[in-house]
């Protein structure tokens, strides 16, 4: 129960220091994190570029409790493992870019390589990625070096993500 509270309070003033950006804070955050279109073709341009070592995608959105939970997590592990490989998508509407962005840039990700559904269509944008995924969060997936891809539901543990981080 009191996790849960934490949770709650926490998400909350996550939400609330978003909603009282300032215009001047929106400016500089908009031009201080890259957030490139994700579009129908985007996710296997990512798994092929990114083919020299592990690689965890991480879908995610703002509405997502457990995504932001999840996130500050990746926040920390990626600070003691900065050179590995990993790709955020957002999957929230491309006129909420400014909160993305912000969101990013709170969590010290905006360095990451960092996309967004750029297309109205979500439906075909999660066919695209994969077509047994109807939209649930968080979802992940890990393309090892070798070995299979494992599509991962949920919110993952920090244990889980130390595993991934850790080099093999």
């Amino acid at each position: 129960m009191i996790k849960l509270s934490y949770w709650l309070i926490s998400v909350f003033l996550l939400t609330a220091s978003i909603a009282q950006a300032s215009s001047s804070d929106i400016s500089t955050i908009s031009s201080s994190v890259s957030l490139r279109s994700f579009n129908i073709g985007s996710f296997e341009q990512i798994v092929v570029d990114k083919n020299k070592q592990d690689h965890l995608v991480i879908l995610w959105s703002f509405d997502c409790p457990p995504c932001i939970i999840e996130l500050e997590k990746i926040s920390e592990l990626h600070q003691q493992f900065p050179d590995y490989q990993l790709t955020l998508i957002n999957t929230d509407a491309v006129d909420e870019q400014v909160r993305v962005k912000k969101i990013l840039q709170q969590f010290n990700l905006a360095g990451l390589d960092n996309w967004g559904f750029a297309n109205s269509d979500e439906e075909k944008l999660r066919y695209d990625i994969d077509p047994r995924w109807y939209g649930d969060l968080p979802r992940s997936y890990f393309f090892p070096l070798q070995g299979k891809i494992k599509r991962l539901r949920g919110a993952l543990t920090s244990a889980e993500l130390l595993k991934l981080f850790q080099p093999s």
